[in-house]
């Protein structure tokens, strides 16, 4: 019977939902797709179990009435400052006399490139191989069946507190979900967004949230960084309603409507009318200033990403540029802001939905959005043996079960 795979991108203020069915050629048919809206949880972290607990039992009862089997294979994003990312390495003598590489060689670096010591109440929650090294020469992406004395691998780690994803599993569980797997967020919106040509060049990927901002770095291939960074589109809309004194709503209509990314670039004269989005409220608002607050919040979320990359070091090149994604790129002027603060092309990131089969418009419609980003790359890993790869053989089930109580 084909499976069903259904994916969960929760955010701040919306959980992005694709499930689709896998055909037994390995092609994905869309069922449906969905936004609901978030309650309890706040840069991916859940901070309230009541509204967080009622929430996933309100997406579990939806999903329920789809089918029972879009219940029991769900990806699901984890986005959160606490998770980090460092550099690791694993060596191993070549088991056989012949010093013919198998698998279980490569199997036993890679457990090696995982010993490395972790803060308390952190867990390996990736070991994302970079490339291996037979006798010293690298770049190596399958060393099976080579020759040679020594095998090594280089990867990137990515650990988180243990107690944060405990609780998002449980809570999932309890409402009768059962997790197939768990995805740092850049690492789920780079794969749907990215190409290989792009992760070749070298390609910086920004997705935008709501409650925070999330970075991948790649070149030739490798990814050599990711970060969530917990600053998002949300703090702007924080600022309009300081600013400018109005309701958070009225702040973020502002900000749709009205927003653009570069004050430089609006006139002076130009006003906003609130009255067009309250009629209760009868002042005139600058749009330049407006567009200066904007300006000022996202001008600080570059500088801590370019603070990243110089944790990589300047010799960086990056020549596909900057790919931006996330429902925070629907703001006017962020491309240019983005090019203009970080000295890079930049290009919006849609999802690439090439390999997966769409009948209903609707649904076309919903998912080519640069939002969905995530919600459809954790569905691509979900599809494909890859999700084994970034985790180890067995990873899913012996981590679930180490989380439970």
């Amino acid at each position: 019977m084909p499976s069903i795979i259904t994916s969960l991108d929760i955010g701040s203020t919306q959980v992005k939902g694709v499930v689709a069915q896998q055909k037994k050629d390995g092609t994905l048919s869309l069922i449906t797709a969905f936004k609901h809206p978030s309650s309890g949880v706040r840069k991916g972290v859940i901070v309230d179990v009541e509204e967080a607990g009622a929430m996933f039992k309100d997406i579990a009862v939806d999903l329920n009435k789809i089918s029972k089997r879009a219940l029991e294979n769900v990806f699901v994003n984890v986005n959160s400052e606490h998770s980090k990312a460092r550099s690791s390495r694993g060596i191993v003598a070549v088991a056989r006399a012949d010093q013919e590489i198998h698998q279980d060689d490569i199997d036993r670096v890679v457990q090696a490139s995982r010993a490395v010591k972790l803060l308390p109440n952190y867990l390996i929650l990736h070991n994302i191989i970079r490339e291996y090294f037979v006798d010293d020469v690298g770049d190596i992406a399958d060393p099976l069946g080579m020759t040679g004395s020594r095998l090594e691998t280089s990867t990137l780690i990515v650990e988180t507190f243990a107690p944060q994803v405990n609780m998002l599993v449980k809570y999932l569980e309890r409402v009768g979900m059962k997790v197939g797997g768990l995805i740092f967020n850049p690492w789920a919106a780079s794969r749907s967004v990215l190409s290989k040509k792009q992760k070749d060049l070298g390609v910086l990927i920004i997705d935008f949230g709501f409650g925070s901002t999330t970075v991948a770095v790649y070149e030739e291939s490798k990814v050599l960084h990711v970060k969530s960074i917990p600053v998002g589109a949300g703090y702007i809309t924080n600022d309009i309603a300081i600013g400018l004194k109005t309701s958070i709503d009225v702040a973020e209509k502002l900000k749709v409507s009205y927003g653009f990314a570069l004050a430089k670039d609006i006139s002076r004269r130009d006003v906003v009318h609130l009255s067009e989005i309250d009629p209760s409220v009868t002042t005139e608002i600058s749009r330049r200033f407006l567009a200066e607050i904007i300006e000022v919040r996202l001008a600080e979320i570059l500088d801590l990403i370019n603070n990243e990359l110089k944790v990589l070091g300047r010799t960086l090149q990056l020549p596909a540029g900057v790919v931006v994604t996330g429902g925070g790129v629907k703001l006017a002027g962020i491309t240019e802001l983005v090019r203009e603060e970080l000295k890079l092309p930049v290009q919006i990131g849609f999802p690439n939905l090439q390999g997966i089969e769409i009948t209903n418009p609707a649904h076309q419609e919903l998912l080519d959005d640069p939002e969905f980003a995530t919600a459809v790359g954790l569905l691509l890993w979900g599809s494909t043996e890859e999700s084994r790869a970034i985790h180890g053989a067995g990873f899913i089930k012996s981590f679930l079960k180490n989380l439970m109580p």
